[in-house]
């Protein structure tokens, strides 16, 4: 699968292969976000860095906002599916797992996460998984010093929420959370679904 990457999905899976290598609680950079229109590969990628990882013995969580998209991913799940969180989610809104929980020693095992489509959560859901991971791995570090790679596309859709306007999705945005500056922002720009001389026309 690696070997069929194309040069953007390379780059983004050659930096997060690394920094697992790197990888500490006490780590900074140990969160990415990969930034791609629809075509560009990004469920390819996902699933060749899980296969990637646990070839390695890397234990990897799959989840999407969207019960379709989990189905594309390896053992996926839906985001409110794994990290029990409620439906709808608000501001004030946490996990009902708790930390002495199974479900919680399943989480701590995770190494490396990726949730895709995350520009459909509102940052709600980012924080509240943040506080989660804290609170299952005793440890004041992003994410419980896991490696969070989040993807998706800020162009096609944003959170919904109902009786809201364009101030209020914008403060929902996951670049309005306090977490979004610590994410190293990647891009794929080939489209994948064109043939040689078609990128122009797929614009």
């Amino acid at each position: 699968m690696y070997a069929m990457l194309n040069h953007d999905q390379r780059s983004v899976a050659d930096a997060i292969l690394a920094r697992h290598g790197k990888q500490s609680i006490t780590t900074a950079g140990s969160c990415f976000f990969i930034d791609g229109p629809g075509g560009t590969g990004k469920t390819y990628l996902y699933n060749t860095l899980y296969h990637l990882f646990m070839g390695q013995g890397v234990h990897v969580m799959t989840v999407a906002w969207t019960g379709i998209a989990a189905s594309l991913l390896p053992q996926g799940r839906t985001v409110h599916s794994r990290f029990k969180l409620p439906v709808p989610i608000l501001e004030t809104s946490t996990s009902s797992i708790r930390p002495n929980s199974k479900k919680a020693a399943e989480i701590r095992r995770i190494q490396v996460f990726i949730w895709d489509e995350a520009p459909m959560a509102p940052c709600y859901a980012l924080n509240a998984v943040d506080i989660l991971l804290r609170d299952i791995m005793n440890i004041d570090a992003l994410f419980g010093g896991k490696i969070m790679m989040l993807g998706g596309d800020f162009r096609q859709v944003l959170p919904v929420i109902r009786f809201s306007n364009r101030a209020d999705l914008i403060a929902a945005s996951l670049k309005s959370s306090n977490l979004w500056p610590y994410f190293k922002v990647m891009h794929l720009h080939q489209n994948m679904r064109t043939g040689p001389g078609e990128e122009e026309f797929s614009k």
